[in-house]
């Protein structure tokens, strides 16, 4: 795994984490919410095995990227345009994670030219006016004070994060308190708990302001139709996630053109991260 650091034409850093064999088929990664470039280190196993070279940039202001504004998620596959071509990738795969998704689809949608050849989409956060039905009571509240105030919803977060760097242990009890017994128990092996504590703190290392703009374009509109995505797409969701509730990973596979919906029986948000090969499988080119 290597770290590259790109210029945009504002002078601004695109901080970008690379995993997997150099010459490899590439995957531009897109993190999740309160998340970062750091989490494409879980997929680097799985990575080398099929033959994949993962890309992770951080979203303006959240890890080592410099602030941008954005208007609208679709606003951010111009920095995605630019790490791909500041590293010679005709054509890459997507893969968004969560809140990821949104911006994995946005590319797809936006990105013309053949430069985009398949996306894959795991437990992904469907667009505001969608339900919210089967999430937890404080992830239901949560998504509505940063509908209303996404600055004060990134400050919040923000001050967990400051709780996750100082007592972490507290931090873990908090998050995973409304969490299903497979991700409390996946979050609970040391390897993937010392990544979720590394990956949120690494997402606010600049402050809440660029995980208070990832907030705001997701709960406005999103600047694209889902409709418009025409590449290969593959969708994975557990049934026992309640972060994201599975009834949005139906409506991407309602939306997009010919998507296939993947259900992983008892499996939550958490947990069917532990089955990179099986969802990166249909991206090995």
């Amino acid at each position: 795994m290597w770290e590259v650091e790109l210029r945009r034409a504002d002078g601004g850093v695109i901080a970008v984490e690379v995993v997997g064999g150099q010459d490899a088929t590439p995957v531009l990664f897109c993190h999740g919410l309160a998340d970062s470039r750091l989490s494409a280190r879980s997929f680097a196993p799985a990575a080398h095995e099929l033959g994949l070279r993962v890309i992770a940039p951080d979203r303006p202001g959240i890890g080592g990227s410099d602030a941008r504004r954005l208007n609208r998620v679709v606003d951010w596959v111009d920095d995605v345009t630019l790490v791909l071509d500041a590293l010679d990738v005709g054509s890459a795969a997507l893969l968004g994670v969560s809140a990821g998704g949104a911006f994995a689809a946005a590319c797809a949608a936006g990105m013309r030219g053949g430069r985009v050849r398949g996306l894959v989409l795991v437990s992904p956060l469907g667009p505001p006016a969608w339900p919210t039905r089967g999430m937890a009571h404080g992830q239901r509240i949560s998504l509505r004070v940063a509908t209303a105030a996404p600055s004060f919803g990134g400050w919040f977060l923000d001050r967990l994060a400051t709780l996750a760097r100082r007592a972490p242990r507290l931090f873990l009890r908090l998050a995973t308190s409304e969490l299903p017994d497979i991700d409390r128990r996946t979050l609970a092996q040391p390897a993937m708990r010392e990544s979720f504590l590394t990956n949120y703190r690494e997402a606010f290392r600049r402050g809440s302001w660029g995980v208070g703009q990832d907030l705001r374009v997701l709960t406005r509109p999103w600047g694209f139709d889902l409709g418009s995505i025409t590449v290969p797409t593959s969708i994975h969701h557990g049934d026992a996630d309640t972060t994201v509730p599975l009834q949005h990973a139906r409506g991407f596979a309602e939306a997009i053109p010919g998507a296939q919906l993947h259900i992983h029986p008892g499996h939550g948000h958490f947990s069917i991260l532990a089955l990179p090969q099986h969802m990166l499988a249909t991206l090995a080119g």
